[in-house]
């Protein structure tokens, strides 16, 4: 059977290389795709996306439309820079390097896409990697077992023993040879007639008058099963002197929960900030169709596009703020930080009251608001209190 050991894991070795590599064909992806923004081939090919559905009905124009993808270039080059500096750094078992290249992954998975390249997707799989087995459990205690050696199994069948040395000690815990006679053995011949008892000081033979009286002897009593007496010291019963080493506790379940619900919505609610924000520098035509559209009342009350701008930008702002602390306060609580887990309890709390308070207005609202109520349940179970407790940091 296979023994723990520290050493690093191929698996984890082998996606490292990929979120570096990967990460480094996103740089070089991104400098070629901002290089050649300008050029006349690429106008000509935004121009004739915008011209066919989906992108028809969004109104986008070809300058708006560069610049929109010259920020998401530079957003997955800043997020492959992170990635390709934590994967270094993931090679020992850091946790809070991985917690990292995990929440960079994303953000250069989505906006790679703008580079023209699946760079980003190698990079968020090669983070996914770092989150199997034995991945995860040479991150979480430093050590992993490596899987049973398959090579030999089934070559020594039908083959003999090798010869033993004659040079090389006897081996006193191997099996006696089962290969050899053992033919009947008959008691030495008696030294006196059958019924003669024994001459004083001569202690006669079991079984025989005269010899003392023997009590049972207890099987086993200092010799192994093989034959070979026990070594000095050996308690025949006692535990062995080696013992399994205490494993760390898992992480709960409702944590690993509470944590992707987290990540998939602030995380779904940061990129669609972030869309908007960009909607309302690079192409405020749009915003403002959509604004006639959705609430003509806004527009026939006199509300300006300036107006509208310094609305988008303040409330996407505040949503990219919440979202990210929210983001930052999952990873810490993953990490077994007690404040962070409270933290996070308060914003999802805040979120789900905020969302309770518009579902009239947006029904929509109650997706958001059972994902948070979700999360403050899993944060609050008795688990994953526990677990906090055994190391309150």
């Amino acid at each position: 059977m296979s023994q723990p050991t520290s050493q690093r894991p191929p698996q984890v070795t082998l996606a490292v290389g990929i979120v570096v590599l990967s990460s480094v064909v996103v740089l070089l992806s991104v400098w070629e795709r901002v290089t050649t923004l300008g050029s006349l081939e690429t106008q000509e090919a935004v121009r004739d996306a915008l011209a066919e559905a989906p992108f028809s009905s969004l109104d986008l124009t070809v300058n708006a439309t560069t610049d929109l993808i010259r920020v998401m270039c530079m957003v997955a080059a800043a997020c492959a820079c992170a990635t390709a500096i934590l994967g270094w750094y993931a090679r020992r078992p850091d946790r809070a390097a991985r917690l990292g290249l995990t929440l960079f992954a994303v953000p250069v998975f989505v906006t790679g896409m703008a580079a023209g390249g699946l760079a980003g997707s190698f990079v968020a799989a090669g983070a996914a990697m770092l989150w199997l087995q034995p991945a995860r459990e040479w991150f979480a205690t430093g050590r992993w077992t490596p899987p049973d050696p398959a090579a030999g199994r089934g070559r020594g069948a039908g083959r003999s023993a090798p010869p033993a040395d004659p040079a090389s000690p006897p081996d006193p815990w191997a099996r006696p040879a089962q290969d050899a006679p053992q033919g009947p053995t008959s008691p030495p011949p008696a030294s006196r007639p059958f019924g003669e008892p024994a001459p004083s000081g001569e202690p006669g033979r079991p079984g025989q008058p005269g010899a003392p009286a023997q009590g049972p002897v207890a099987p086993h009593a200092s010799t192994s099963p093989y034959g070979q007496p026990y070594p000095p010291g050996h308690a025949q019963g006692a535990a062995a002197p080696w013992h399994q080493p205490a494993r760390p506790q898992a992480r709960p379940g409702a944590l690993v929960a509470a944590f992707v619900i987290t990540v998939v919505t602030a995380g779904g609610l940061l990129a669609m900030s972030l869309l908007w924000l960009a909607i309302a520098g690079l192409s405020p035509d749009f915003l403002m169709s959509v604004l006639e559209q959705e609430q003509p009342q806004l527009v026939e009350d006199g509300m300006t596009l300036q107006e509208v701008r310094a609305v988008v930008v303040a409330v996407s702002g505040a949503f990219i703020v919440w979202c990210a602390v929210a983001l930052v306060l999952a990873g810490f609580a993953m990490a077994r930080r007690e404040w962070a887990r409270r933290g996070l309890m308060a914003s999802a709390a805040f979120s789900a009251g905020t969302c309770f308070v518009l579902v009239l207005t947006a029904p929509i609202v109650l997706v958001p608001a059972a994902a948070a109520v979700a999360t403050v349940v899993c944060l609050r179970r008795g688990d994953v209190r526990r677990w906090f407790a055994l190391d309150a940091r």
